[in-house]
């Protein structure tokens, strides 16, 4: 039986990354590296969402360097991230000076969701239950993706 799940993103550049994920909300429960109490010969920090975790970090034992080094360019993978305030995402993104890679949509299931991409190309995609007034709020298009009546 799957209990939870988990997501270790291989980032180039711990620092910025950290920034990035602590900048929107992510909260970090444990970190590691050269420099830290838990020592490690790289950097990396887990953050709690929810039941899952979420792991950074610019090495790992089992993995070749040059990965790290890798941008994401294709969309064919992506996190999907349930969030009590789209819009206070969005804040906190344009206060780091990051635009949304896809602006809020409502979807015809019953969500509003924002996408951003975070350094590494990483595509999270935010999502919060449809209200009227917090998609207008937004400037929310209307039902995007609704499939045409047969």
């Amino acid at each position: 039986m799957i209990k939870t799940i988990g997501t270790h993103i291989k980032v180039k550049d711990f620092a910025k990354s950290l920034a990035f994920y602590e900048g929107l909300g992510f909260e970090k429960i444990f970190e590691y590296g050269p420099d830290k109490e838990v020592k490690e010969d790289y950097s990396g920090a887990t953050f709690a969402c929810g039941t899952a975790k979420l792991e950074i970090a610019d090495g790992h034992r089992a993995v070749k360097p040059e990965v790290f080094q890798e941008t994401i360019s294709s969309s064919k993978m992506s996190l999907m991230i349930e969030v009590g305030s789209i819009g206070e995402i969005i804040d906190r993104a344009h206060k780091m000076g990051v635009e949304p890679t896809t602006p809020v949509r409502h979807y015809y299931w019953g969500k509003l969701e924002v996408v951003f991409r975070d350094p590494d190309g990483v595509i999270l995609v935010f999502t919060e239950t449809y209200t009227p007034e917090v998609a207008a709020k937004l400037g929310a298009s209307e039902e995007f993706g609704k499939p045409p009546l047969k």
